[in-house]
């Protein structure tokens, strides 16, 4: 019996007619850009028109690197370039507004790097100068389309295990490594590489009328540790009206300070009123109340790195030539940021945060 085909959950270019008129200008040539955006559009055939980054040296090695045919250190230079048709926008969260301005001069759609910003205020304001400008801004949440993840989703669409009433994740994993920019980020572990998680746990819910409510987050921290902040978080999300009478709630658990590599594991589960579905990075389960002692098992092909990069700007284009708006809309991530936030909140004060109140602290709503 077969649930799902790799056409389902990998990258695809099918629907855009000349991938050639989509030059991508990147501007940021840091470690992700070379590591991840780059090794994926080159895999898929992507046409890479330049790359753009504050040191000569960076945007020199990554041009030669990708054969990338020209690079600058200035974004307006880039502007210029007319085969550069969509930005992608490579670089830390506190300098975006000011390089969105530039892009501004010369609007292109840009698909930002995630997260769109650490706290709402910063989000808002991207959201906003974006909307000015007459900028098309999609946020780069590419786990969205890591196969494991885009198959379970396309599997949670087909409706084969009944209503959905619990969605949990657990993640291990290791970041505390002495002298990484990372481990001197406040609260480094839910806002920047945790947001990946509520992303998908927001991504997964499969009714979409039904939002996110209020999350109780609580942390640890060694009392040695490099990083700055608790590197592991445990989180209870609800959905809809307050009483735990709901029809759907999420768990999420991240330890990234375990030093035991052969422990790390990825794994999500989803549970439904006729079967339960779960998947690690490379195989999706699924047991069915009316296939009785079957454990359906299907290996994933392809891998979070680079496929995912590929995937998340070919939808962005795919969009684009459809003329609809980005997969992950800014406003759609501002939920997204009002949970990271939200959860920074209840660890600190030990409270349960709604999102309501976020969104309102932040003139969102």
């Amino acid at each position: 019996m077969e649930f799902i085909r790799p056409d389902d959950y990998l990258p695809r270019k099918s629907h855009i007619a000349d991938l050639k008129k989509y030059g991508i200008g990147l501007i940021g040539c840091g470690n992700i850009a070379n590591t991840a955006h780059l090794p994926a559009y080159r895999k898929y055939g992507l046409h890479i028109a330049a790359c753009c980054d504050v040191s000569e040296e960076a945007a020199r090695a990554t041009a030669q690197k990708f054969d990338i045919p020209r690079w600058t250190t200035n974004v307006n230079e880039l502007l210029e370039m007319e085969d550069v048709a969509v930005i992608d926008l490579a670089l830390h969260p506190e300098p975006r507004l000011d390089v969105l301005r530039q892009i501004g001069r010369a609007p292109r759609p840009v698909l930002c790097q995630k997260p769109l910003a650490l706290d709402m205020e910063h989000a808002k304001r991207l959201k906003e100068e974006s909307d000015r400008l007459g900028i098309v801004l999609g946020v780069n949440q590419q786990a969205r389309w890591a196969p494991a993840h885009k198959a379970l989703k396309t599997v949670i669409e087909q409706d084969l295990i009944g209503e959905i009433y619990s969605i949990h994740h657990h993640m291990r994993s290791y970041q505390d490594q002495a002298g990484w920019w990372w481990t001197k980020m406040n609260n480094f572990n839910i806002v920047d590489h945790g947001v990946h998680y509520v992303d998908l746990c927001r991504y997964f819910n499969p009714y979409p009328a039904e939002e996110w409510s209020r999350v109780h987050c609580t942390t640890a921290q060694l009392k040695q540790q490099n990083a700055i902040d608790p590197l592991i978080y445990s989180a209870n999300v609800e959905f809809g009206p307050k009483g735990g009478r709901n029809p759907l709630m999420a768990t999420l658990h991240f330890n990234n300070i375990a030093k035991a590599n052969r422990s790390h594991s990825n794994t999500w589960w989803v549970d439904g009123t006729e079967g339960s579905l779960w998947c690690t990075q490379d195989t999706l389960y699924m047991a069915l109340n009316k296939h009785k002692n079957v454990v359906h098992e299907i290996k994933l092909k392809g891998t979070w790195f680079p496929d995912a990069f590929a995937g998340s700007m070919l939808a962005f284009i795919t969009a684009l030539e459809q003329g609809q708006r980005p997969p992950v809309t800014t406003e759609d991530n501002l939920q997204t940021i009002a949970m990271t936030s939200a959860m920074v909140i209840s660890s600190q004060e030990g409270c349960v945060v709604e999102r309501t109140d976020v969104l309102k602290g932040s003139g969102s709503v």
